[in-house]
């Protein structure tokens, strides 16, 4: 039986992401990534509640404050309660031709984001590589990054194992899903390996978002595809879930007991007409989970000098 899903916020956001349950908040913070903004959800009263950032912005993580927030011009720390952002690290590349991407805690705490190339106009003149690693940010680091993986376009897929010792990132414009050996003490990765491979029609579609429930089930976005992807620890495609917008961009398990299955979508490829004619695009849905989610794991903002 098909799950029921239901558009939860109407935000007609552009480039929705990153969603993530906050422990300390008991909502959902997601992103628009080109709105700029970061929302917070709160399912016991329909509520979002939104910030307007000072710079594009890719992923955000739970933070006793409020969020960790990856902005095109650095890695900082937003309160939520004040709406201050403090600058914890500059980024690791050149801001006029990258910005952050798809970002997240693993299971001990450290921050890892990945960049999309995304020039600032009025274009890209430099013959530099449009591709860069995924890094890693310690809680007790100062200002400095750990380069983490191999280098991507568009970085994206990033989860963990139930056990912490798989870890999975994916590459958009590739299409391509990796598996790497995690290790939870240093948190570096060996032995990468093809993981699935996700075909997709459109020309800008592929594997977008993805986050992993207490079954070890890999949940995938599939972008302009219009659906989600489950995979067991073996790769078999458990199942596909098709979704009522063409344009999902991530999954995340949040709710009393982690329950509840949220996907964010953009509609930023959409013309003004088509925005129109679909306004469930760049929503915020909802559907009941058929295993429960991973505990978020924060970013803990406390050992950081």
């Amino acid at each position: 039986m098909a799950p029921q899903i239901v558009l939860v916020v109407p935000a007609c956001a552009l480039n929705g992401e990153s969603p993530g349950w906050n422990p300390f908040f008991k909502k959902l913070f997601w992103v628009d990534i080109r709105g700029p903004a970061l929302h917070a959800f709160d399912p016991a009263t329909g509520k979002d509640e939104c910030w307007e950032m000072p710079a594009w912005i890719g992923c955000q993580a739970p933070a006793p404050s409020g969020a960790v927030v990856a902005l095109r011009t650095g890695l900082y720390d937003f309160n939520a309660k004040t709406g201050a952002l403090i600058l914890l690290a500059p980024p690791p590349f050149d801001p006029r031709r990258f910005i952050f991407n798809d970002g997240r805690c693993d299971p001990q705490g450290r921050f890892f984001v990945g960049p999309m190339y995304a020039p600032l106009a009025p274009d890209d003149q430099s013959r530099a590589p449009r591709a860069a690693p995924l890094w890693r940010f310690d809680p007790d680091a100062t200002t400095s990054w750990t380069t983490a993986t191999p280098l991507v376009a568009t970085s994206n897929g990033l989860a963990w194992s139930p056990d912490g010792k798989t870890m999975y990132h994916s590459d958009t414009n590739s299409r391509m899903i990796w598996a790497y050996d995690y290790d939870p003490a240093t948190g570096s990765t060996d032995r990468r390996r093809l993981f699935a491979h996700v075909e997709s029609e459109a020309e800008m579609g592929g594997p977008d978002g993805a986050s992993v429930d207490s079954q070890g089930f890999y949940w995938c976005a599939v972008f302009a595809s219009g659906c989600l992807l489950r995979f067991d620890p073996a790769v078999k495609l458990e199942r596909r879930v098709l979704l009522p917008v063409k344009y999902p961009t991530m999954p995340a398990f949040g709710g009393e007991g982690l329950n509840t299955l949220f996907v964010t979508s953009a509609n930023w490829p959409l013309s003004h007409e088509e925005r129109n004619r679909r306004p469930n695009e760049g929503g915020l849905f909802a559907m009941e989970a058929p295993a429960p989610g991973l505990p978020t794991t924060p970013f803990n903002l406390a050992r950081n000098p």
